[in-house]
């Protein structure tokens, strides 16, 4: 794999079709030492193809040009606008898993149109995966963010928030701001209600969250695992994080308040009434949905696994239309 940085006369640009991974910061970081099997394994798999690969920072003058030439552009982390066909790559809600899709990632990914068909899928080959996956993040306590062990068992509760730093994105993509989704759902029960911040909770919001949670005697803010917070509540409410995702694992009814693509898992709150509705009735509405195979149709069938035999013939089929 090269890397491009200022060339200074057109023949330093790639003279052939190519694969060009464009991204900024760590993420550059990251790919250029070959951190990632993803990337490695698609660069080494071009090669075999007698195809160049090329690493180049994103959103500067140089990756502006190189998208007007007739490569195979893969973004990670950034979304130009353009009308060329381009690959968005990001790890999915589960690490090993990743994306590489036409529209986006997370809730930009074309999966968030598509429609989930468990008819089609084999339950046998469906439960062998979800247990593989299920237990192996919930016995090792994995998460994509690093979580807390504690071996006391947490008292149960009627829900759990998994908050975001959400409320302040240019491009709104919550239905319910995070103050509204907290008293919402501290109202509609007299149970306990954990909340856990985000990681990256920004001093702002997190004082401002802070503060509503203490408006309300049953809310208790939690550090614990998510996994832990999620085995103790009946019910899991976010905006679209991925630890929602994740309580999928344990086969909780999560009620989503923001675009998503795993909304087919969920019941969507659009606004506090609807919310509500949802927090009286999903558990019923949700209690027959087939975990094992949404899980096996979101991550094996739609996201690539670098570590599966079939990782370099996938991306391939994704890929080589790209280079003209």
């Amino acid at each position: 794999m090269q890397h491009l940085s200022k060339p200074t006369e057109p023949s330093a640009l790639p003279q052939s079709p190519s694969v060009i991974f464009h991204a900024k910061d760590s993420w550059l970081s990251s790919i250029r030492d070959e951190k990632f099997d993803f990337t490695r394994k698609i660069a080494n798999h071009a090669q075999s193809q007698g195809v160049l690969t090329y690493t180049v920072e994103a959103a500067t003058a140089l990756s502006t040009t190189l998208l007007d030439q007739n490569h195979a552009h893969i973004f990670i982390g950034h979304r130009p606008e353009t009308s060329r066909p381009i690959l968005h790559a990001m790890p999915s809600y589960i690490w090993g898993f990743w994306y590489l899709d036409p529209m986006g990632v997370n809730w930009h990914a074309s999966l968030a149109t598509k429609s989930f068909s468990p008819e089609d899928i084999d339950a046998t080959t469906a439960t062998y995966f979800f247990n593989g996956v299920s237990g192996h993040m919930l016995r090792h306590n994995v998460s994509k963010f690093a979580q807390p062990t504690s071996k006391t068992e947490l008292p149960s509760a009627h829900a759990v928030l998994f908050l975001q730093e959400i409320d302040s994105y240019a491009t709104p993509v919550h239905h319910i701001d995070t103050q509204k989704m907290i008293a919402t759902v501290a109202k509609s029960t007299e149970r306990r209600v954990y909340v856990k911040l985000h990681p990256a909770q920004s001093e702002v919001f997190c004082n401002r969250y802070t503060s509503i949670c203490k408006r309300f005697p049953n809310v208790h803010i939690s550090d614990q695992s998510i996994h832990a917070l999620t085995k103790a509540s009946d019910i899991v409410v976010t905006q679209n994080s991925a630890a929602g995702f994740e309580a999928l694992l344990q086969k909780k009814p999560v009620i989503t308040c923001a675009r998503t693509d795993y909304h087919h898992a969920t019941l969507v709150a659009h606004t506090p009434q609807e919310l509500r509705k949802a927090l009286r009735t999903a558990q019923a509405t949700l209690a027959g949905f087939d975990y094992a195979k949404y899980l096996y149709w979101f991550l094996s069938e739609h996201m690539l696994e670098p570590q599966q035999d079939t990782f370099e013939a996938r991306t391939w089929q994704r890929i080589s239309p790209l280079l003209g």
